[in-house]
């Protein structure tokens, strides 16, 4: 158990936030039936496969309620609008009503042209597909080949799309960082959640405490069984609370 900004998360609550992802492009069948063994194992909210795979992960995960995530347009948002729609229209055939989400990243280059129409209307095509039947939908706005400011504007954006989380990134176009998480957090508003993920090479327990006190309500990362065995191994009790620690209010 941990306390972070006042709000305890023991490991279960911690499980229920981490979509687990296994988008490698070389994954194999057999790494595909361990992911959802692990997944079950944990009761991870999620297992994220590439679009191929979909179909086996929701067959494997039926009945347990953890959702399989349909990552489109992955990993650089570069297809044209009606490319995203008929994928998103092909993995709710897929689905076939069980639990799901859908992960989409956005058209960055759009964003960075400030194109914010053709930005928000991108997302907001998928959104209508998802929300016809019945998924959330986060929008991946790749933070880290963002300044402060289109990192801020992409939150708008994908908000006026209707999107239920914004999401850093695909882990493909480099890393987050705290300051990231925090900027998303306070432009979205409450009933939007805010998705942590492109842990990169640091410390995944601490930075998963980090993200979650600077706001992330949603974590996306192929490690989660190390983070939950870490924090219960070296963080069991601790305390934590942004606004008073340096090394978060800092933390670039």
């Amino acid at each position: 158990m941990i306390v972070i900004n006042g709000v305890e998360y023991s490991s279960a609550t911690l499980a229920g936030m981490i979509d687990y992802a296994i988008l490698d492009p070389d994954t194999t069948e057999s790494a595909i039936r361990e992911a959802c063994k692990t997944g079950i194992q944990y009761k991870f909210k999620g297992v994220h496969p590439n679009p191929y795979w979909v179909a086996l992960v929701a067959d494997l995960l039926e009945g347990t309620g953890i959702e399989t995530g349909a990552v489109l347009s992955f990993p650089f948002g570069a297809n044209p609008t009606s490319f995203k729609v008929h994928e998103a229209k092909e993995m709710v055939k897929v689905l076939r009503g069980r639990p799901a989400c859908i992960d989409v990243v956005t058209n960055i280059g759009r964003l960075k042209s400030k194109d914010y129409a053709f930005y928000t209307d991108d997302i907001a095509a998928v959104v209508a597909v998802g929300h016809d039947a019945g998924l959330e939908v986060k929008s991946i706005l790749e933070v880290a080949l963002l300044t402060d400011d289109e990192v801020k504007a992409a939150c708008e954006c994908a908000v006026k799309a209707g999107v239920d989380f914004v999401k850093c990134s695909t882990g493909r176009g480099g890393n987050p960082a705290i300051k990231h998480v925090r900027i998303m957090r306070q432009t979205v508003p409450p009933n939007v959640g805010v998705k942590f993920s492109g842990y990169g090479s640091y410390n995944p327990a601490q930075l998963t405490i980090m993200a979650i006190a600077a706001g992330a309500t949603r974590l996306g990362t192929r490690r989660g069984p190390q983070i939950i065995s870490e924090i219960e191994k070296y963080f069991n009790n601790l305390s934590v609370n942004e606004a008073e620690s340096p090394a978060l209010a800092h933390r670039s």
